[in-house]
């Protein structure tokens, strides 16, 4: 497992214990943080990253963590996480892994990181009109048209899984930023330089991502909330905004509440006793 983090070191020790404490198979873990107040937590390895600008920053991150990994373990597949996406169910990964040992000729398993153009506009406007407009574009899209997508040509980095072979390694560390374009459309075009659609495990229950996947993704297990409980989120936007997080919205320990197998670990109790989550990530965005 590698996992990557920058600032939102309690989500990143959580996870932690999720995967060292509570799946019954736990995974290595490789770490790769730029923050600098975090200390070693259950980590096998932690690598110390210089921080840097945020999509500099996140991929001099995966590609530490991705370096680090492979001088110290022989993997077969690299699983990369952020440390603020939870996977809650282990069975997840590994029905994941199972399919790609299947098919050899899968590199990648992961989503696209796209936006759902008539989704943002019903969100905000609300009408029967739109409604059969967004139902109507569903059915079309299944056929492989990317009707009123955003964002479609790109490869979600949050959470993917790799397989640990030279040709699909280069697709990550040779990939530069470039200014413009998200992370996720850069690691597309460089994927794609080497490889084609057959070579990817698509994470269709995550799409499209934008906007009712983003944060949570039950059919996956995978929650990505960057705030602590419900309330806490301090969005800022205007409610009629299309990515506004409304206060009823579950955070993270929500999602702890719904996991009650899910309890070793010394910072998932302080999370679930919490009387205050002021220190939670102190100085972290919470949208």
């Amino acid at each position: 497992m590698c996992m990557t983090t920058f600032n939102r070191i309690d989500y990143a020790r959580i996870n932690q214990e999720i995967i060292k404490l509570n799946y019954r198979r736990s995974l290595p873990i490789v770490h790769a943080c730029s923050s600098t107040s975090y200390e070693r937590h259950l980590e096998d390895i932690l690598t110390v990253v210089k921080p840097k600008a945020l999509h500099q920053g996140a991929l001099e991150l995966l590609k530490e963590s991705f370096r680090t990994a492979m001088r110290h373990f022989a993997p077969e597949y690299l699983i990369h996480l952020e440390g603020d996406t939870w996977i809650m169910e282990e069975e997840v990964i590994h029905k994941l892994l199972r399919k790609m040992d299947a098919d050899k000729q899968t590199m990648i398993c992961t989503s696209r990181w796209d936006e759902d153009l008539l989704a943002f506009k019903y969100l905000k406007s609300p009408t029967a009109k739109l409604w059969m407009h967004h139902q109507c574009a569903k059915v079309i899209r299944k056929f492989g048209i990317n009707y009123r997508l955003e964002c479609a040509d790109s490869l979600a980095t949050q959470f993917f899984i790799l397989r640990a072979v030279p040709e699909a390694l280069d697709t990550v560390m040779s990939l530069e930023y470039i200014p413009g374009l998200d992370l996720e459309q850069a690691f597309y075009r460089k994927f794609m330089e080497h490889f084609r659609a057959r070579n990817v495990l698509r994470l269709r229950q995550r799409e499209p991502i934008h906007p009712f996947n983003r944060y949570v993704s039950e059919r996956l297990a995978l929650y990505s909330q960057h705030w602590p409980a419900r309330g806490t989120a301090n969005d800022e936007r205007d409610p009629t905004h299309p990515r506004y997080i409304p206060p009823t919205m579950d955070g993270k320990y929500e999602t702890l509440l719904r996991f009650p197998r899910v309890r070793q670990g010394a910072f998932i109790q302080k999370l679930i006793n919490a009387e205050s989550y002021d220190y939670y990530n102190p100085g972290a965005s919470r949208t």
